[in-house]
């Protein structure tokens, strides 16, 4: 098999959706039977910072190597190296701080590393009803989604990018009912952004239950702002008449009024504006 190359393909872009987020649980105090054993006195919570993938999402490994976490330098070995799912760092603490992040992409992407910042939050945020769900879970997740791009990729990623299999993982089990037994049995999984099983960087035709967004969707989106924009045109349309229609009954009350009496009725209504003010 001859080895991939670095030749890229033109006028492509492939995106992928990441989430980047933490979780941060209270622990037990000082003295609790239930306070796991080897814990630092003043350490309040266990967090744990991570990089996932979207529910239903193609699989991160299809093009994502390994994660280096950097966290703060007086936890022991502070630059920590996941290779293999899942990519997240667990620890204990009491304090927030910031945590630079770096994605490895697969060699076959010829792509560089890419960096990210995520602040560890292990205080309660938010308005009080937010607050108080945090209170009650002892739960405190900050998480946000981070899209990557691959602008023009090489034809291997490219390839990796397209081919069903990034959907293996959500494979149903034989065992969850007679949908799964019967998948399962005629060798299918959920298809998620594959047509009829396509290999495809595009949107699918249209939608169905296991497939999330379509061409048939985005023209009828397409549709809609058109539409909100013709209202819009039509409507600027109107008040530009109305204004051409001001203008020529002003023009013809000047012609009447003569030169003099038109200054003179446009620097008092000049006045009374300013009084108005």
């Amino acid at each position: 098999m001859p080895a991939p190359t670095n030749k890229r393909v033109k006028n492509k872009r492939i995106s992928r959706n990441i989430i980047i987020g933490s979780e941060a649980f209270t622990l037990p105090p000082v003295g609790d039977p239930n306070r796991p054993k080897g814990i630092p006195d003043d350490h309040t919570k266990r967090w744990t910072v991570y990089v996932r993938q979207p529910q239903g999402d193609p699989s991160l490994t299809t093009w994502l190597n390994k994660v280096q976490f950097k966290i703060f330098n007086t936890y022991e070995n502070p630059l920590r190296t996941c290779e293999n799912p899942p990519f997240e760092v667990t620890e204990t603490g009491w304090g927030g701080f910031p945590i630079d992040i770096r994605l490895h992409f697969q060699p076959i992407s010829g792509e560089k590393a890419q960096y990210r910042q995520h602040f560890l939050q292990l205080e309660k945020y938010g308005d009080e009803r937010q607050q108080a769900q945090q209170e009650a879970s002892g739960l405190v997740r900050s998480e946000f989604l981070e899209v990557v791009q691959f602008n023009e990729p090489t034809e291997a990623l490219f390839e990796a990018l397209t081919m069903d299999d990034q959907w293996n993982y959500l494979q149903l089990p034989a065992k969850g009912g007679k949908k799964a037994a019967m998948m399962a049995q005629l060798g299918q999984r959920p298809k998620r952004g594959y047509p009829g099983g396509e290999r495809s960087a595009q949107l699918p035709d249209k939608a169905d239950d296991n497939i999330a967004f379509s061409q048939e969707q985005e023209h009828a989106l397409i549709l809609s702002i058109k539409e909100k924009i013709g209202i819009v045109e039509k409507s600027l349309d109107e008040e530009t008449k109305r204004r051409e229609q001001t203008e020529k009954k002003l023009k013809a009350l000047r012609a009447e009024l003569g030169h003099e009496a038109a200054q003179q009725a446009a620097q008092q209504a000049s006045g009374d504006r300013s009084r108005r003010r």
